[in-house]
């Protein structure tokens, strides 16, 4: 500890001391003048509580243990000096970052004295003047009769401005109705109080004043009555409710002891009480939330070597169940069906509760489960029910309604030695079941958590990638099957990152997943559409296809941003084609046709990728103004020696062209494949049979070159 904190606060006026564990290491020259010793001399060690009035050891214990969570803090305590004196003192509490953490300096200031000093100069034959100047403090004199003087601050107190508004009114006329039971006392009693009172007043224009009010025998100039001080404490008081609200740990003191104040604390010890089932339950269903379940965890943790079940150490898994399209089932039903739901799998849980296990809901449409186990099949078997269950229908509100879910399963020690790390795990298990698929259960490994971890360095590696420049766009050629002509080029982005070259496989899924996919394809459009505008001097017609993710596609504003992009390049929109794919049209095909509708009154070309992948309405894609559909290359590369996709890729051209709509094909790798879909009628195709990616400055090379010679090729 450094020696400066201790000369500094031997210098304060107040009392001001260290206390380390309750253990009074240090108390300043004017604290030891309050509680009774040497003004030359500082206290030796001693136990803070010997120095508190029995009367609120009880109070003090409840304040001390969160006062070093807390840090500053205000407090009463009635405390006894070496001299048997006693003292109401309002301390202040405050940890320093110069002393050691486990330290705090108590400030403190008499109020007592201040009340036995004020009564001394008032019984002094103080002066009509002084007491008008006394600008800061509400003083009144008054006797059962009524006010005889109001300095000014008390006037402007209470929104009056001439004296003679307040003369010959009985106080008692200025106190709040709540507070008229507090003020029934005669003045005599109210004077023999050694501390302020709080009070709340009634100004004279209906304003609410909360106060300390200090009352003290006055006599002068041959006149004897009381003198009133008070203190505007609404500032204080509310600062200190607000506090009160939030941490529901300090308690209001109350001075003298009766029965109010023993039925005061009980109904405070019962709010605290409530206060800490909600800080560690969950409201709506009744289960203890994720701050329970930690705690719990990590005491069955510290405790299993304790713990034994037979010859072997006591086994328990957590799973972590989430619902399955939770949100859907809140939109459509309403969220008070969901909430019915959610106690109602709160209940089907609890019949999986075993002795020493524990269940919670951590928030939202996520449970925990934590079930000690002896034989290793039982963390399974208990998810197989759970799934089979939830696969079975809910009766909510006279409907009858499905709700999956998915399971991830952890398991302790060998997952986790702590609830961090055991939840954690958990979830990294549910994650990937629900990538599975949704409806099954996983349990965590090495490898899974091996991938997230590769997952959160590419993400951030992905963050910055926009802003060091390492985006690059290959073209892959599309040529016309009839002339062999080069017809346009689909833009595909290429990563390198300082890692090297990285497949947009693996970093456009975790694009999506982080709202980063949004910028990435803003960039595209607008390196495409620039490229694009460049090559339109040199060769007529071509047309540059950008692939969509379904996430972007879905964006409010995505019209929009493609209107901006066209207008900030310049180029014509007949030189951009938009690729959407099947599935992500079809998950919402009414807000799809709207999407679609828009860019094509832009000007730009459509088309469908993938297409064969998923599971789309032909009544619906004809209502779609798509200029291409593109067969999935998993088709076409497969013609030459599967007759199921030969016959797919041939009934989807047939099809489309049946709509009116042109063939684009995409994985062309052999001459056969070529062939195979000239013969079918297919108008376009690309793959490396014609040519593979390549920047933009190779892409150029080709056309002039190899691309003119694959045409005759072609064409013949």
């Amino acid at each position: 500890m450094k020696t400066d904190i201790r000369h500094i606060l031997d210098a304060l006026p107040d009392l001001a001391m260290l206390v380390r564990g309750q253990e009074v290491i240090f108390c300043n020259k004017a604290g030891s003048k309050v509680l009774g010793g040497s003004t030359k001399e500082h206290f030796t060690p001693c136990s803070l509580k010997n120095l508190i009035d029995i009367e609120y050891h009880e109070v003090f214990s409840e304040i001390w243990g969160d006062l070093l969570k807390t840090g500053k803090t205000d407090f009463p305590l009635k405390m006894l000096g070496l001299d048997k004196s006693t003292h109401e003192i309002m301390f202040y509490a405050e940890t320093v970052d110069d002393i050691d953490k486990d330290t705090i300096v108590l400030y403190g200031r008499d109020f007592s004295q201040a009340k036995r000093n004020a009564a001394a100069l008032v019984e002094s034959e103080l002066s009509q003047r002084i007491l008008k100047d006394a600008a800061l403090s509400f003083l009144c004199i008054c006797d059962d009769n009524g006010i005889s003087y109001m300095n000014p601050a008390g006037l402007r107190l209470l929104e009056g401005k001439k004296e003679e508004e307040v003369i010959g009114r009985k106080f008692s006329d200025l106190v709040h109705p709540d507070y008229k039971s507090v003020f029934k006392k005669d003045f005599n009693m109210l004077a023999a109080e050694t501390q302020a009172l709080p009070m709340k007043l009634i100004g004279l224009k209906g304003n609410e004043l909360r106060v300390e009010m200090l009352v003290s025998k006055f006599r002068h100039a041959g006149r004897s009555g009381f003198l009133i001080e008070a203190k505007d404490i609404n500032d204080l008081l509310l600062r200190q409710e607000e506090l009160l609200r939030i941490q529901g740990v300090l308690k209001r003191k109350v001075a003298e002891r009766t029965q109010e104040l023993t039925a005061e604390i009980k109904a405070r010890v019962q709010a605290q009480q409530t206060v800490e089932h909600m800080t560690f339950h969950d409201a709506l269903t009744g289960l203890g939330n994720r701050m329970q379940f930690v705690r719990y965890v990590d005491e069955e943790t510290a405790d299993r070597e304790k713990k034994k079940s037979g010859a072997h150490d006591l086994k328990w898994a957590v799973l972590v169940l989430d619902l399955d399209h939770f949100k859907d089932l809140n939109d459509i039903f309403g969220r008070e069906t969901g909430d019915q739901l959610l106690r109602q799998i709160a209940g089907l849980l609890k019949e999986e509760m075993v002795t020493g296990a524990h269940l919670a809901r951590l928030g939202g449409d996520e449970f925990a489960l934590m079930l000690p186990y002896e034989n290793d099949t039982d963390p399974e078997n208990c998810a197989q029910r759970i799934l089979l269950r939830m696969g079975k229908a809910f009766f909510l509100s006279g409907k009858e309604i499905y709700s999956g879910c998915s399971v991830g399963i952890a398991l302790a020690p060998h997952h986790g030695n702590n609830a961090a790390e055991l939840l954690g795990h958990a979830e990294m298990a549910l994650y990937n079941a629900k990538n599975k698929g949704r409806s099954t259960y996983s349990f965590f490994n090495s490898e899974l958590k091996e991938s997230i971890a590769e997952s959160s360095r590419l993400e951030h590696l992905l963050r910055a990638a926009l802003e060091k420049n390492e985006f690059e766009l290959y073209y892959q050629p599309q040529v016309n099957l009839e002339t062999g002509r080069l017809i346009g080029a689909e833009a595909l982005i290429r990563w390198h990152s300082s890692d090297g070259m990285i497949s947009p496989d693996r970093f456009i899924p975790i694009a999506e997943k982080t709202g980063l996919i949004d910028p990435i394809t803003d960039w595209v459009m607008t390196t495409a559409c620039t490229q694009a505008k460049e090559w339109q001097n040199i060769m007529l017609g071509i047309r540059v296809a950008v692939n969509l993710s379904a996430v972007s596609f879905r964006q409010v504003d995505f019209v929009s941003k493609v209107r901006e992009v066209l207008e900030f390049t310049q180029v014509s929109p007949d030189c951009l084609e938009l690729e959407i794919t099947e599935t992500a049209i079809m998950a919402d095909f009414k807000e799809a046709d709207r999407i679609l509708n828009s860019l094509a009154e832009l000007g730009v070309h459509l088309a469908i990728d993938d297409f064969g992948t998923g599971y789309s309405s032909l009544s619906y894609l004809k209502r779609f103004p798509v200029d291409k559909l593109k067969i999935d290359k998993s088709f076409v590369l497969k013609l030459d020696q599967n007759q199921d996709d030969a016959a797919i890729t041939a009934a989807i051209i047939s099809m489309a062209h049946a709509m009116g709509t042109k063939v684009l094909a995409e994985g062309v790798e052999e001459k056969t494949h070529m062939l195979f879909l000239k013969e079918r009628g297919c108008e376009e195709a690309q793959g490396y049979f014609f040519a593979r990616p390549m920047p933009a400055a190779e892409f150029l090379i080709w056309c002039e070159q190899e691309g003119s010679e694959q045409a005759k090729v072609i064409s013949g």
